[in-house]
């Protein structure tokens, strides 16, 4: 008799910076669980998104994908009916598959990929079963663009933890049969709030203060500028002591997940699934939290944004190390293909790093790509009347709204440099190993032009070997 194929769980959160583990380094955060599962499996270092915004990102993860090639680039834009997704292959192959949380992916053809959905977002549940998640919406009405507030749900029973327990009574009625579970974490995505003792537990540590130039934007795109000018930061959190607080309160429901994630991994061990279960750690992308001046997200393709947390676990198989090389999120489907020896389906741009998670090699990519914005004119200086100004100003959506967002710009990321090109804007270049922050834009410098130019074909070489022709 062959022996069971291997369970995958993906652990996906939503809006989590890279540096948001102890084992990454983070001297501030406690995150135990996260950092032992790190520690059982490969934790990389450099892993990045095609595009820092929830759909986007999530699409291309399924369909390991570039954004331009599976045809979504903003929130409204959910998977297209003729992309294949790698949950839906893998039911057919024989795998009972599940998603507890959040979606915002795939929207009508959830039942089509999975054979169990719970939905639950940022305000609640889609379809309260109790009188707890009944109130928990209640409370959670109006509180999406609020600064920052306080869960007053206990943490056995708040969202996060509702979002866990549901996908373990989905891996209990697996029975024998190999199951996927797409765990997906709506924080610590806004609203910003956590139950105690997580909102409390880092009240009085004094964090460092965001990375940022005082006359950082002079040489940036217009449309970081007016974020800057016109976003949620200093309107929101005007004092260090504002800032302090939405930090703590953020670490806090990463502390709430890494707690639930001990959970899962006890009840793994408890039921024998652990030694045959992959369990992947990653975000859908980041989260300013202040750099550049700028809070939350936008269309802009700093490391803050782009590159996210990445654990693969596999016990006995997967090699216990710290992996450095450039990955992407799009790799991670012809990867977990390769260790379940499943074929990889033709199509998809993702390349598998099982070498790289076996211990057979150290390198994978020389380069990473991203992409962000949507079809138009990027915004220039003087476009925006005043009254649209003060519209925008009192939207909450900015980073996300028309004006900003329109025009499309495409990044590439080696270990040394970071190019982004924005047509009838700014271009930036940024020198990673000198100015990690990104603070300086160097692409004005002539001393770097030959730099541009191979980073400009690198990009170009890109989007002809990956255009897209079949848009029926």
């Amino acid at each position: 008799m062959n022996a069971k194929k291997p369970n995958i769980i993906i652990i996906y959160t939503d809006q989590q910076r890279y540096d948001t583990l102890g084992v990454t380094g983070n001297a501030y955060i406690k995150t135990p669980n996260l950092d032992q599962l790190a520690n059982s499996g490969t934790l990389f270092t450099n892993a990045f998104v095609t595009c820092p915004i929830c759909v986007p990102s999530r699409i291309s993860l399924f369909t390991g994908k570039y954004n331009h090639a599976n045809l979504s680039y903003n929130n409204s834009r959910l998977i297209c009916d003729n992309q294949m997704d790698f949950a839906g292959y893998l039911r057919k192959t024989g795998y009972r598959t599940g998603l507890s949380g959040k979606d915002h992916c795939f929207g009508r053809r959830l039942s089509e990929s999975f054979d169990f959905v719970w939905e639950a977002s940022h305000l609640g549940f889609k379809e309260p079963a109790s009188e707890d998640e009944v109130a928990i919406n209640k409370y959670r009405t109006g509180k999406f663009t609020v600064p920052f507030c306080e869960d007053p749900f206990p943490a056995e029973k708040n969202l996060t933890a509702s979002i866990f327990n549901r996908g373990k009574q989905f891996i209990k009625e697996s029975n024998e049969q190999p199951f996927f579970l797409w765990l997906s974490i709506p924080d610590p995505h806004p609203p910003y709030m956590v139950s105690e003792p997580f909102a409390s537990m880092y009240r009085d540590v004094d964090f460092p203060g965001p990375v940022y130039g005082e006359d950082e934007m002079a040489n940036k795109p217009y449309r970081q500028r007016m974020v800057v000018e016109m976003d949620k930061l200093t309107a929101d959190y005007p004092t260090k002591k504002d800032f302090q607080k939405l930090v703590s309160i953020y670490y806090g429901m990463v502390s709430c997940i890494d707690q639930q994630v001990g959970l899962l991994l006890g009840f793994l061990k408890e039921e024998g699934l652990f030694e045959n279960t992959i369990i992947v750690f990653t975000s859908d992308h980041g989260d300013y939290l202040g750099d550049h001046k700028m809070i939350r997200k936008g269309p802009h393709l700093y490391d803050s944004l782009t590159r996210v947390p990445l654990i693969f676990s596999f016990p006995g198989k997967i090699k216990q190390q710290v992996a450095d090389c450039l990955v992407s999120n799009i790799d991670i489907f012809p990867t977990l293909f390769n260790i379940i020896n499943l074929e990889q389906p033709d199509g998809i741009n993702g390349r598998s790093f099982y070498d790289v998670v076996m211990g057979k090699s150290n390198k994978h990519r020389e380069m990473v790509f991203m992409e962000h914005g949507g079809p138009g004119t990027v915004l220039q200086l003087g476009e925006l009347s005043p009254d649209d100004q003060k519209r925008l100003k009192n939207s909450g959506n900015l980073h996300l709204c028309d004006e900003v967002y329109k025009g499309r710009t495409k990044g590439v990321r080696t270990e040394k440099w970071k190019l982004c090109i924005t047509p009838n804007d700014v271009t930036e270049l940024y020198n990673i190993e000198s100015d990690p922050f990104e603070l300086v834009n160097l692409a004005n410098d002539d001393r770097y032009k030959e730099v541009i130019c191979k980073l400009k074909g690198h990009i170009l070489d890109w989007l002809i070997d990956t255009e897209y022709y079949d848009y029926i």
